[in-house]
C-alpha cells in the first residue's frame, strides 16, 4: 500500500506542476528528430565515445546531454533511444550482448565481453551495481521550454515472485538559461529463488545554468540497494527435475540455496557541482558571444559504505569453508562494514576550439586534488573498532581536441599523479575519426586506444572481513595498451568493431578454499596477456519484417585468468508497422546466446564477481516472446520471458549456481506528460 500511494502521489504532484505553468511547447514522442553529433570523449570505456549514429540527424526536440564528470563539458545525447525495444528496458541481458548476473533485476551484474569492462573503481563494491545508480557523468540534463515528465512502471511474476520496478523524472526550465530536475528509480524484487530479494531506491536532484559566458551543472544523488544473499541454489538438477529431492523443476520456491538471512546492504551520496566561466568578445556587427578562453572549476564529495550482515553464521562457515578461532566469534552475527568518503576538486583553463577561423583546435589543461577516507572493521572484525587509513592523490593533465567539422575530428587526452597515492600513475588516451564514402554513401570510420599505468586500489592492496583478509603492498602497477577501430555504415546498417589489448600485473580474484593454510582470494598475474575481441552489428529488413543481430567474438591468451565466451550473440526477428496511423506495433522474439565457458562466480561476502573452475555455464538461449507499442507519449510492452527454459538441460544460468527467473510474463508501461 506505501508503494501505491507513492506512486499516485507522485503522479498528482506531476500532474499539477504541469498545470500550474501555461503550455507553451508540445514534444511527442513520435517526432523522428535525433541527436546532432557528438563531440567525441576519451573515457575509461574501450567503446567508442561518439555515438556514431548520429551522422546527418537534426537537433532533439528537447535538447539533452551528458556532462564530462572531470571537466563539466556538455555531451550531446538522444532524448529517448526506446521507441523500438522497449520490453528491453526492463531486462538485465538488455543492458548489453552479454551480461551476467543473479537472477533478478537490481541483482549485481557484469558485461562479458572484455572490451566493456571498466578499470576497478575506488569502491570496488559498487562496481557490480554500474547499471543502476546515477553518477555526474550519466547524469541527463534537459532544456525544455515547458515542464516535462515521465512515469515507468514495470512488473512481472506473481504476488510472492513478483519484479516490480517505478522510475519518475520531472524536469522544470523556469527560462532559457535555468533547469531543474528530479529522478527517482524504485525497484523490489521479491525473488523465484529462496532468500534473493533486491530492493533498491535511488533519486536524484539537478540543476543546469546554461548561458554564453557562464554555465553551471549541479547533481545531488542518494543510493539505496538492498541485496539478500543466498550463495546459489544447492542442484543444478533443480531447473530440469533431477535433483535428489525431487522437489519439482517449475516449485523454483522451494529450491534449497547455500545461504539465508544474508544481506548486502550499500547506502551513499553524491554532490557534484562544476562552473565554467567563458572569456571571450562579441563578433562584431552581431550579439553573438565568441568565447576565447574558460575557467572550469569542479567540486565532487563521494559518501558511500557497505555492509556484509547475516544471521546465520553457520551456513556461511560451511559455504566458505571456514573454521571459527574461538566459539564466541562462531556465534556472534557477521557484520563486516567498509565505507569510502572522497571531496575532489579540480581546475582547468581551455583555450576553446574556432574563436578564430585558424584555430582548428582546443586545448585544455587542469589540476585535481582528491582527498579520500577508507574504513574497514578493526579488531575481531567487527565495526565497533575500524581502521581508518587516509590518502591524498594530485593528478595534472590535459587535452587537445577538434570537435567541429565533419571530416575530422580527435581527442587526444593525458593525465599523471604526481604527488600522493597515485604518483607515477599515467593514462593516455586518443579518438580519431572520419567519414569516408561507400558508393557514394557516407561512412564512419573511428580509430581509438590507450596506454595507461594504473596503481592497485586501496581495497585490493589492504582487506579486512571475517572471511577474506589480505595485505598486498608488493602489488605491482598494472599495465594496459589497447588498441582498436570501428567503422559504421548508415545506409546498411552495419556496424564492424573490434580491439586488441595487452595487459601485465593484472588483478582478479579467484575461488579458493579458505581451509587451505594462507589461502588469498586476490591474485595478480605478472605475465603478459592478450585479448583479442570483434563484433558485427547488422540489421537487415524487407518491408515489416525486421531482422537485428549482434554478435561478438573473443579470445583470452590466458583463460585461467581472464575467461571470456568464444561467441556471444543477439538476434531480434520482428515485424514494424503502424496502425491507424497512430500506434506503431513491434512483435517478434529474440534470444541471447554464447558459448560454453568458465564464467565468473560470485563471492557474497566480497561482493564481487570471482574467477572459479568448478562449473560451466553457457550454450543456452534466453528467448523472450514481446510485443511493444508505442501512442503518442505513451509506450508499453507484454512478454513472455524465457520461454526456452525447457531447452536442452534448463541450464539458464549466466552465473554458476544462480539461475535466472524461469518462464514469467511481465509488462510495462512509460508515460510522458506534456501539455
Amino acid at each position: 500500500m506505501k508503494r501505491i500511494a507513492f506512486i499516485i502521489l507522485y503522479i498528482c504532484a506531476s500532474v499539477l506542476v504541469i498545470q500550474a505553468q501555461e503550455p507553451r511547447f508540445i514534444f511527442d514522442n513520435d517526432s523522428t528528430k535525433t541527436e546532432a553529433p557528438a563531440p567525441q570523449r576519451a573515457s575509461n570505456s574501450k567503446t567508442p565515445s561518439v555515438n556514431l549514429d548520429s551522422l546527418n540527424k537534426v537537433p532533439p526536440a528537447v535538447p539533452a546531454w551528458n556532462i564530462d564528470p572531470r571537466l563539466g563539458e556538455r555531451i550531446p545525447i538522444p532524448m529517448d533511444t526506446m521507441l523500438y525495444g522497449f520490453h528491453r528496458e526492463s531486462l538485465v541481458e538488455g543492458q548489453g550482448l552479454a551480461i551476467g548476473y543473479l537472477g533478478n533485476w537490481g541483482s549485481p551484474a557484469y558485461s562479458k565481453l572484455f572490451i566493456e569492462q571498466d578499470d576497478a573503481s575506488l569502491f570496488q563494491f559498487l562496481d557490480p551495481y554500474k547499471f543502476y545508480y546515477k553518477t555526474p557523468g550519466n547524469q541527463r540534463f534537459l532544456s525544455t521550454k515547458q515542464p516535462y515528465s515521465n512515469i515507468m512502471y514495470q512488473s512481472g511474476g506473481s504476488r510472492q515472485s513478483k519484479e516490480e520496478r517505478f522510475t519518475g523524472e520531472i524536469s522544470i526550465s523556469f527560462d532559457k538559461h535555468l533547469t531543474v530536475g528530479f529522478d527517482i528509480d524504485y525497484v523490489y524484487s521479491r525473488g523465484f529463488y529462496q532468500y534473493n530479494p533486491d530492493k533498491q531506491i535511488n533519486y536524484d536532484f539537478y540543476a543546469a545554468y546554461v548561458s554564453d559566458k557562464y554555465q553551471m551543472h549541479a547533481f545531488v544523488a542518494n543510493n539505496n540497494f538492498t541485496h539478500s544473499e543466498n550463495g546459489g541454489i544447492l542442484y543444478d538438477g533443480y531447473l530440469n527435475g533431477t535433483d535428489p529431492d525431487n522437489v519439482g523443476k517449475d516449485n523454483t520456491l522451494s529450491f534449497q540455496t547455500h545461504l539465508s538471512e544474508t544481506w548486502n546492504y550499500l547506502r551513499g551520496k553524491h554532490l557534484y557541482m562544476t562552473n565554467k566561466y567563458n572569456l571571450g568578445y562579441e563578433k562584431e556587427g552581431t550579439e553573438k558571444f565568441i568565447p576565447v578562453a574558460s575557467v572550469i572549476l569542479t567540486n565532487s564529495y563521494t559518501d558511500q559504505r557497505r555492509r556484509f550482515y547475516s544471521r546465520n553464521v553457520e551456513a556461511l562457515d560451511e559455504f566458505y569453508n571456514y573454521t571459527p578461532p574461538s566459539i564466541n566469534t562462531a556465534s556472534a552475527p557477521v557484520n563486516d562494514q567498509m565505507a569510502y568518503y572522497s571531496f575532489k576538486n579540480t581546475l582547468a583553463v581551455s583555450l576553446n576550439e574556432g574563436f578564430r577561423d585558424w584555430v582548428k583546435f582546443g586545448l585544455t589543461a587542469f589540476i585535481e586534488q582528491d582527498m579520500r577516507i577508507f574504513r574497514m572493521p578493526g579488531e575481531n572484525f567487527r565495526w565497533i573498532t575500524t581502521n581508518d587509513h587516509s590518502q591524498k592523490a594530485t593528478f595534472i593533465g590535459g587535452v587537445l581536441s577538434k570537435e567541429k567539422g565533419e571530416f575530422l575530428r580527435y581527442n587526444l587526452y593525458a593525465d599523471l599523479g604526481v604527488f600522493g597515492y597515485n604518483a607515477g600513475e599515467y593514462k593516455l588516451k586518443a579518438d580519431i575519426s572520419t567519414t569516408i564514402n561507400i558508393k557514394g554513401q557516407k561512412a564512419i570510420v573511428k580509430a581509438n586506444g590507450y596506454i595507461k599505468s594504473l596503481v592497485p586500489q586501496f581495497f585490493q592492496q589492504d582487506f579486512s572481513s571475517k572471511y577474506h583478509n589480505w595485505k598486498n603492498n608488493d602489488f605491482s602497477d598494472t599495465r594496459r595498451v589497447f588498441v582498436g577501430g570501428e567503422i559504421y555504415i548508415p545506409h546498411t546498417e552495419t556496424r564492424l568493431s573490434g580491439g586488441v589489448e595487452n595487459i601485465k600485473n593484472y588483478i582478479y580474484y579467484k575461488k579458493t578454499d579458505l581451509s587451505v593454510a594462507n589461502a588469498q582470494y586476490i591474485h595478480q598475474e605478472g605475465e603478459n596477456i592478450q585479448v583479442i575481441s570483434l563484433r558485427l552489428d547488422q540489421n537487415l529488413h524487407y518491408g515489416i519484417l525486421h531482422w537485428d543481430n549482434q554478435v561478438s567474438f573473443q579470445t583470452s591468451t590466458n583463460t585461467d585468468v581472464i575467461p571470456v565466451p568464444k561467441l556471444s550473440l543477439y538476434t531480434n526477428l520482428y515485424i514494424k508497422a503502424k496502425l491507424a496511423k497512430v500506434l506503431t506495433m513491434q512483435l517478434g522474439v529474440d534470444a541471447h546466446y554464447h558459448t560454453k565457458y568458465y564464467a565468473l562466480g560470485y563471492d557474497p561476502a566480497l561482493g564481487q564477481f570471482v574467477n572459479q573452475t568448478d562449473k560451466e555455464v553457457g550454450n543456452f538461449p534466453f528467448s523472450t516472446v514481446y510485443a511493444n507499442f508505442h501512442l503518442k507519449k505513451t509506450r508499453f510492452f507484454v512478454m513472455m520471458y524465457n520461454v526456452a527454459k525447457d531447452f536442452g538441460d534448463s541450464n539458464y544460468f549466466t552465473v554458476p549456481t544462480y539461475p535466472v527467473n524461469p518462464m514469467i510474463f511481465k509488462f510495462g508501461l512509460s508515460w510522458n506528460f506534456n501539455n
